[in-house]
């Protein structure tokens, strides 16, 4: 069984498992004792309709196809940052 290099840093660490497989080394590994508290990071979302001319969402669909993004992110993504500029004291943190 091999045994885990020395590392300089978290850095490191993560660098040497990010390029090598872990499953070797698991013996020579120790639990965590350390708890963490999950946190919640994505938002309740809810569906809207919205109609669209077929041109416009014809756009917006090549628009996303070009940027390699969902066209349901993209509009998202617009919709924010225009409610960023028209009132940002709006904007949910």
């Amino acid at each position: 069984m091999p045994k885990l290099p020395d590392f300089n840093d978290d850095d490191e660490l993560a660098t040497w498992f990010d390029t090598h497989d872990s499953a070797p080394y698991m013996d020579d590994m120790k639990e965590a004792e350390e708890k963490f508290e999950v946190i919640r990071t994505a938002f309740v979302t809810r569906p809207v309709d919205v109609r669209l001319r077929s041109d416009y969402l014809e756009a917006i669909q090549e628009v996303a196809e070009r940027k390699g993004v969902p066209y349901q992110i993209l509009v998202q993504t617009w919709l924010l940052e225009k409610l960023t500029q028209e009132a940002p004291d709006l904007v949910p943190q």
